[in-house]
C-alpha cells in the first residue's frame, strides 16, 4: 500500500483549528499566592518556565531513553526525547486549535517521573515496593509538588499536572482535557520515529523488511513521517470532533508500527537491571538518610551506574550524585507516597 502523504498534509492544512471549541481556557493553582516576583498572566507559560528551571528537568539529560551508555551524542537521552515531544505537540496543538501553552508545559513535564533504567527500572520498583500502582506518570506530579524547592513544590496548575499524568498507561479519564489526549499520541509519534533512527541508524541494528516498509510509508525521513502522523491525527480528530488517531487507516497503520517496535525494544539492550537496583537500594538503606525507594526513584542513570559499578560505596560516593542536594532537605520534605499524585484539590 502507498500513501499520498502530500495529499494528507494538504487536507490537514485545510482543517486548521478544527477543535478550537474544546480548547482549555481556565486553570487553577493549588496555592493562590505564588512566589514568582513577576506576575505572568498566562499561567501555562509560567508553568513552562518553572519546569525548565527545575532540578528535575535539569538532570533528565542523564536519564535513559533507550540506550543507557550510548557514546554517540546524537542518541537521545530522556531530556532530548522530551524536547522533541514538546516540538511535535506544539505543532499538532496549533493545527487543532487547542491550548498550545498548556500542551507545551505538559509535554515538558511528562517524563520527569522516570526512574533509572527507564521502564525496566520502573517495573523493578513496582515489584520491590509491592505497589502495582507505581508508575512514572504519577511520579512526575509527586516530584513537582512534594520534592522540588525543598518540598514546597512548584505550584504548577492542576491542568498541567493532569496533562503530564495522563500521557500514557492506565490513567485515562473520560473527562480529561483534549490537550491531555493529544499528548498521549504525540509522545508516541516522537519516540517511535526517533527511536527508529537511534536503534537502526545510529546503533546500526538490522531492520526487518516489514518494519522498514511500514516506516517508509509515512515518509522518507523523520520530519516527513512526523508530519504525516500529525496530519492524520488532525484529519481523524476533525471527523470525530475529539482528539483521535485510532480509527482511520493511517491511525491503524501507526498502531501496527508501534506494536512492531514494542517487539523490538526488549532485544535492543541487555542489562541486569535487578542486580543494579538491588545494589543501589542496599547502599541507600545502609546510609540511612531517608526512604531508599524515594532516593532511588529520584536518581539518574548516571548516578545509578556510578554506585552500581563502584567497588567501595560510602558517603563520599553518594556526594558525587545529584541526590546530595536533596538529602539535606529530606526531613523538611517528610514522608512521601510515591503512588499518590496529590491532585484531589
Amino acid at each position: 500500500m502507498q500513501i499520498d502523504i502530500r495529499a494528507v498534509w494538504k487536507k490537514a492544512d485545510s482543517l486548521r483549528g478544527c477543535l478550537g471549541f474544546y480548547r482549555t481556557k481556565d486553570c487553577r493553582r493549588h496555592f493562590r499566592t505564588d512566589e514568582d516576583p513577576l506576575k505572568v498572566a498566562n499561567l501555562f507559560v509560567s508553568d513552562e518556565a518553572k519546569i525548565l528551571s527545575s532540578k528535575a528537568f535539569r538532570v533528565m539529560s542523564d536519564k535513559t531513553q533507550v540506550f543507557t551508555q550510548a557514546k554517540n551524542a546524537l542518541v537521545r537521552s530522556r531530556q532530548k526525547h522530551v524536547l522533541e515531544v514538546v516540538a511535535v505537540s506544539a505543532i499538532a496543538s496549533e493545527m487543532l486549535g487547542l491550548n498550545t501553552d498548556l500542551v507545551r508545559a505538559g509535554a515538558l513535564g511528562h517524563d520527569i517521573g522516570h526512574v533509572p533504567f527507564g521502564h525496566q527500572g520502573e517495573a523493578w520498583m513496582s515489584k520491590a515496593m509491592n505497589r502495582p500502582d507505581f508508575c512514572h506518570e504519577v511520579m512526575g506530579p509527586v516530584i513537582f509538588q512534594k520534592i522540588e524547592r525543598r518540598g514546597c513544590g512548584l505550584n504548577l496548575t492542576h491542568e498541567t499536572l493532569d496533562v503530564m499524568m495522563r500521557h500514557s498507561g492506565r490513567l485515562i479519564d473520560p473527562g480529561m482535557s483534549q490537550e491531555a489526549w493529544l499528548l498521549r499520541y504525540t509522545d508516541k509519534f516522537s519516540y517511535i520515529f526517533h527511536d527508529v533512527n537511534d536503534i537502526f541508524v545510529r546503533m546500526r541494528r538490522p531492520m526487518q523488511s516489514e518494519l522498514k516498509n511500514l516506516v517508509n510509508l509515512f515518509g522518507e525521513n523523520q520530519r516527513e513521517r512526523t508530519t504525516t502522523v500529525i496530519s492524520g491525527l488532525v484529519i481523524e480528530s476533525a471527523e470525530c470532533k475529539r482528539v483521535s488517531f485510532e480509527l482511520s487507516e493511517l491511525g491503524r497503520m501507526f498502531s501496527k508500527l508501534r506494536d512492531l517496535m514494542y517487539e523490538i525494544y526488549p532485544h535492543v539492550t541487555r542489562q541486569n537491571v535487578a542486580e543494579c537496583m538491588e545494589k543501589i537500594y542496599d547502599f541507600l538503606t545502609m546510609l540511612s538518610i531517608g526512604d531508599p525507594y524515594l532516593l532511588l526513584a529520584l536518581m539518574t542513570d548516571k548516578d545509578a551506574l556510578l554506585i552500581a559499578n563502584s567497588v567501595m560505596s560510602d558517603q563520599d560516593l553518594f556526594n558525587q550524585t545529584a541526590l546530595c542536594e536533596i538529602s539535606p532537605h529530606l526531613e523538611e520534605i517528610g514522608k512521601v507516597d510515591l503512588c499518590d499524585p496529590c491532585l484531589d484539590w
